[in-house]
């Protein structure tokens, strides 16, 4: 622990100068503190559950170019379970398939926070964990400090702390322990309700039978190493992925649906598929969570207080991921306050805001309104598409890809002779579509000066073309 960032006990702070505490040690947490101390910043990471426990415990299709724009170094084997070559993508009834070969890395995030946490330590980031009782301390509308109760890792006592910094990222997940404090925010960033929460399961296991499993495989056009995905089971909205690793060796099913409880939940998903597959075996890691579904909060840093990860809903729409973008925000919150004498003044957080809006905004908007479309269709309208033709090798991986995709004049014609074998579903999708379109434009042209009406004015707007 460096002397300057030695935390304070018994009511004593610790004055310190261009420092920064982040509340959270997920990995949006954990990329903000790496970057923020690459540039020279010192860093605090406290966490409610013991330094390492923090954040999602199951795999996750992070992608190579997010790694790259997150600033840190691609995953070894060690924290690879396989990499999916091929996707057989069905609907409702076992539509389908559509099957595209697109590269997916499912990284043990587990794996991931380690090696971050890591790589902090080697850039002299302190950690305190068991983190309690979270206070913010407003001097002239700005958090200045923040009353805890926490523990150094690996150690038993819990103390009183008050951590004084210039800049606090509420990187605490989609409850922003933070952000609910600090009015200046919590009114920019309204609760998620249950329609536009994804309950989500995602679980490893051993493999019971490979013969099983390779009927199953074949049953579905696939071959050891692919992932065999349904959608659009339960609600619009709704996933059952499942991939066998190419040796035969185990299974990976990732289920999800929206959180109203009309559909169930993600386990439920799970227990239903589990119950038809024996040659799956025990159990081994994995989780379960509620993510939010929206684009992310118009306000991002107010107050001494910057957002991150699901704290920010900083979360890919179209299937929830939320790992990618929560560390490509931690680089470039870094970018932005790092540039700024004074890392959580009003000048440094805006230029956070509008920097993350204009480089990833418009997509995630654009996919909110997409994930919203297949709400509005139903599973009905799901399975329609994959009976129209409509639904594409190209518009599955756009989607995997975390990528706006525009259409082609080839992929256009295509499309409209879809909708022509279905007017009914054309008189339901254009309009979403359009709006999808609208909304990558606006949702990537945030103001850019400190305009608060401006903002607010962009963010309804915006919230007209998505919806909600």
């Amino acid at each position: 622990m460096t002397p300057a960032a030695t935390s304070a006990t018994n009511g004593h702070v610790d004055p310190v100068g261009a420092s920064v505490v982040v509340v959270g040690a997920g990995t949006a947490g954990l990329n903000a503190a790496l970057q923020l101390a690459r540039r020279g910043l010192i860093v605090t990471v406290i966490e409610s559950r013991r330094l390492g426990a923090g954040g999602a415990r199951w795999d996750n299709g992070v992608l190579a170019w997010q790694y790259t724009r997150a600033g840190i170094a691609a995953p070894g084997p060690d924290e690879v379970h396989h990499t999916s070559g091929r996707t057989h993508l069905y609907g409702p009834g076992d539509a389908g398939p559509v099957t595209f070969t697109g590269s997916t890395v499912h990284a043990d995030m587990r794996r991931l926070n380690e090696r971050l946490v890591a790589s902090c330590r080697a850039e002299g980031v302190n950690f305190l964990d068991r983190a309690t009782g979270l206070v913010p301390e407003l001097v002239d509308r700005r958090v200045r400090t923040l009353a805890l109760v926490a523990a150094e890792p690996e150690s038993a006592v819990l103390s009183s702390r008050r951590l004084q910094a210039s800049l606090f990222v509420d990187a605490s997940g989609r409850r922003g322990v933070l952000r609910t404090q600090v009015a200046s925010l919590a009114e920019w960033c309204p609760r998620v309700p249950r329609d536009l929460l994804c309950t989500a399961s995602q679980h490893h296991f051993d493999m019971a039978d490979r013969d099983g499993a390779l009927r199953f495989l074949e049953r579905h056009r696939a071959t050891p190493g692919d992932t065999v995905t349904w959608v659009g089971l339960d609600g619009g909205f709704s996933a059952l992925a499942v991939g066998v690793r190419p040796e035969l060796d185990g299974v990976s099913v990732l289920t999800g649906t929206i959180a109203t409880g009309r559909w169930g939940t993600g386990r439920s998903i799970l227990d239903r598929f589990l119950s038809t597959a024996p040659w799956i075996g025990a159990q081994h890691h994995g989780g379960d969570g509620l993510i939010p579904l929206r684009r992310p909060h118009a306000r991002l840093g107010a107050s001494g207080v910057a957002l991150v990860g699901d704290a920010a809903c900083q979360v890919f729409p179209a299937h929830g991921s939320g790992i990618g973008a929560g560390m490509m925000a931690g680089a470039i919150l870094a970018e932005q306050v790092g540039a700024h004498a004074d890392p959580g003044s009003d000048d440094a957080l805006w230029a956070y805001q509008h920097a993350f809006h204009s480089e990833l905004g418009g997509t995630l908007a654009a996919y909110d309104a997409f994930r919203r479309c297949n709400s509005a269709i139903g599973s009905d309208g799901v399975r329609r598409m994959f009976a129209s033709g409509l639904f594409t090798p190209e518009m599955a991986g756009s989607g995997l890809a975390q990528r706006w995709h525009e259409p082609s004049l080839g992929q256009s014609v295509a499309a409209a002779r879809a909708y022509a074998r279905d007017v009914g579903l054309a008189r339901q999708m254009v309009p979403w579509l359009l709006r999808c379109a609208t909304a990558e434009r606006m949702g990537a042209a945030p103001p850019a000066e400190q305009d608060l009406g401006a903002l607010r004015r962009w963010d309804r707007r915006l919230a007209r073309v998505v919806g909600g």
